[in-house]
């Protein structure tokens, strides 16, 4: 699926490290169900000082990609799994980890580019943003699965004045924009799409009636009959 200008805010620069591991994820290759959202616990490190740091500590951890102020950096192949949260978690999800500092404005920064990475990773699969679901903090992880002693994020967005309330709100308001986007020339197929997604939120809580409201509005974009 392609949305328009929502996608194209941020670039993802790719560097994969060399030599990573290729374990396909539990269902299948590229088939991740959600992200695992970090932080490094290492204040003013960068995207490529975390990279090259990686490059010869993978076979401790590693991740899928580092965020700072100034870009997204991925460093593992998506379609594979990364060493980021416990064995069940790596199973299922990408890795994202946000890069620490003490300056609030290059936090700011850098958070938006982490939450909207999260709502692309999030669209580019279709599922829907489900917190502790298709959404997860390493501490959420830690205490599902026990697999892990980190709590990450958590400590050092409340640095910053930011719960994990607001990372749930602010990747929703993201991929929210993917779909308004993707509606404007709308096809059958992408439509379809989407109301396999809204189905997922309907299950996450959203109402049976809102879901069929807005699965009928992307009939009607689409040229398909309302039921």
């Amino acid at each position: 699926m392609r949305a328009m200008r929502a996608i194209e805010k941020y670039q993802i620069n790719t560097n994969l490290i060399p030599n990573l591991p290729q374990i396909p994820f539990r269902k299948g290759v590229g088939q991740y169900e959600g992200v695992v959202m970090h932080a490094t616990a290492v204040y003013n490190d960068t995207a490529t000082g975390e990279r090259s740091y990686e490059t010869t500590h993978f076979e401790e951890a590693f991740v899928h990609t580092f965020t700072d102020e100034t870009q997204i950096l991925q460093v593992a192949d998506f379609k594979y799994i990364s060493w980021n949260a416990g064995q069940t978690a790596n199973q299922r999800y990408l890795g994202n980890e946000l890069c620490q500092t003490h300056d609030h404005s290059k936090f700011l920064l850098a958070y938006d580019r982490w939450v909207w990475l999260a709502a692309y990773q999030l669209y580019q699969r279709t599922l829907g943003v489900i917190d502790n679901v298709t959404l997860n903090s390493h501490m959420q992880v830690t205490e599902k699965w026990h697999e892990s002693t980190h709590t990450d994020p958590i400590d050092y967005l409340a640095e910053h004045g930011k719960t994990w309330a607001d990372v749930v709100q602010d990747v929703t308001k993201y991929f929210n924009q993917f779909l308004k986007e993707e509606i404007a020339g709308m096809t059958v197929e992408d439509a379809n799409k989407l109301i396999e997604i809204l189905k997922g939120i309907y299950n996450a809580g959203l109402s049976q009636d809102e879901v069929h409201r807005l699965a009928n509005a992307l009939r009607k974009a689409s040229g398909q009959p309302l039921e």
